[in-house]
């Protein structure tokens, strides 16, 4: 059930009558959003429910485990077990085939082998489980006792196959006492659910079928051509990714729940620092507070901090994929903040750029343009299936043949792309992208009907495509 088609429609609009409608009942209430979770998943694959339902009853006994414990290494020690077993789950399932597949006499036991299906959104409903009870241990949250309010905050199926990743100190205690949204809320949320219609119906589902030719066909491309393809990818990546997310808070915050804003217009970066701050920001969240501080951050001397953070990167490749591809992806990532580090010159960010200008000065420019490239080389390991792949790819890229005339198609392509950057670009000090003159009633309910207009008359023939994300 895809958040882009009509199925989903209908299912939401039950789900909000009949969850508002037992408001006055909170248990009912609870209830009656913890089934639709699981009515959600099970739409999927009748399995999925089974991996997930196992998740939040180990996360739940542990934190109850935890919480019960007063001894300190006995705390940390049942600590250690809950991450170790909701950690074997993940690893086994999504791994087994790279870590058994190459040792002799194992690899019949490779979940593939098997035949166990990798659960949708298995990777994220695991870093909650193992961030709540963490936070549990830390005392930074108190335990959940009542098990549907846990299993709800797990399950939630705005968030549960692509994130965001919901963090236990912020959202779990939205779950206990929901609030009807305001007009307000209401609005911002059509709004959010319109534009990331928009983004991928209208943007996504357009160009994928030719970011996949030049990957497939790469042999046969010059240069340049496969040079905006892999650009075309990172863009499509964001609008699809981001699209899964806008719609997810616009939901989620109908029934009451404010999720975490995921993407903060990260092609508006002016150094990968930057730009890993406004990507995927619960991901990088998850990591900041439960590997990369744990592990001491950027304390001590700079190799220590450069080898963390190249291991958080090459943990993030992992966490995406067990494909070398994936590792080389996060390691150039990685890469990229050495100079940074060893010349002391991460400017850690936290204005928008070109704050209150319409166009950047010639440095912001500079940089972003900087950013964006260092990024989109990345995505030529992010989307290649195996290294091989990846060397045609680099060297076509690196040679001659780059200033070659590219294809019309791909280029034509591009072309979708701009309007969703334009408009970010202009809106990008907003609260959400389509806040249209706050006082002008009329040019927003103008720009809300353009966008729904935008969607109906532009979206792909086939615009039911699964959500990239959804693999990892």
């Amino acid at each position: 059930m895809l958040f882009n088609t009509l199925e989903f429609a209908r299912f939401f609009a039950i789900v909000f009558a009949v969850y508002w409608l037992v408001a006055r009942w909170p248990v009912v209430q609870r209830v009656v959003l913890l089934a639709a979770n699981f009515y959600f998943y099970s739409n999927l694959h009748y399995s999925f429910p089974i991996y997930l339902g196992a998740m939040i009853w180990v996360g739940y006994l542990f934190a109850m485990a935890i919480d019960g414990q007063e001894d300190q290494k006995k705390r940390k020690a049942t600590l250690v077990a809950g991450i170790c077993i909701l950690g074997f789950g993940l690893t086994y399932i999504k791994y087994s085939g790279l870590i058994l597949g190459s040792i002799e006499g194992l690899s019949r036991w490779q979940s593939s082998a098997l035949g166990i299906l990798v659960p949708l959104g298995i990777s994220y409903y695991t870093f909650s489980s193992i961030g709540y009870i963490t936070d549990v241990y830390r005392k930074k949250v108190t335990r959940e006792p009542d098990f549907i309010i846990y299993a709800s905050y797990i399950s939630f199926f705005p968030h549960l196959l692509s994130g965001p990743i919901p963090s236990s100190a912020t959202i779990l205690p939205q779950f206990r006492k929901p609030k009807f949204p305001s007009a307000d809320q209401i609005e911002q949320s059509i709004a959010e659910i319109g534009w990331g219609l928009f983004k991928k119906m209208v943007v996504a589902a357009n160009v994928e079928k030719t970011v996949n030719y030049c990957y497939a066909h790469y042999e046969d491309l010059n240069g340049s051509t496969l040079f905006l393809g892999v650009m075309l990818f990172n863009l499509y990546l964001y609008a699809d990714f981001s699209a899964y997310s806008e719609i997810a808070r616009g939901v989620g915050r109908l029934l009451g729940i404010e999720l975490t804003q995921n993407f903060k217009m990260p092609f508006f970066s002016r150094n990968p620092g930057e730009f890993w701050r406004r990507w995927h920001t619960s991901l990088r969240k998850w990591m900041l507070d439960y590997l990369y501080l744990p592990l001491g951050g950027n304390r001590g001397s700079k190799f220590k901090y450069v080898m963390v953070m190249l291991f958080i990167f090459s943990f993030s490749g992992l966490w995406h994929g067990a494909n070398m591809t994936f590792v080389c992806w996060g390691l150039l990532n990685g890469i990229y903040f050495l100079p940074y580090i060893l010349s002391d010159k991460l400017t850690r960010y936290k204005n928008v750029v070109a704050a209150g200008r319409l166009f950047p000065t010639g440095k912001e420019a500079m940089q972003l343009a900087l950013t964006f490239f260092l990024v989109t080389l990345t995505r030529i390991f992010f989307r290649a299936p195996n290294m091989t792949v990846v060397k045609g790819l680099v060297v076509k890229i690196f040679s001659a043949s780059v200033l070659e005339a590219p294809m019309t198609l791909v280029l034509q392509k591009v072309a979708w792309c701009i309007p969703m950057l334009m408009f970010e670009w202009v809106q990008r000090e907003k609260r959400y992208v389509l806040e249209l003159g706050r006082n002008n009633m009329a040019l927003r309910v103008a720009g809300y009907l353009v966008i729904g207009v935008l969607v109906y008359e532009l979206r792909a023939k086939v615009n039911a495509s699964e959500y990239y994300y959804f693999k990892f």
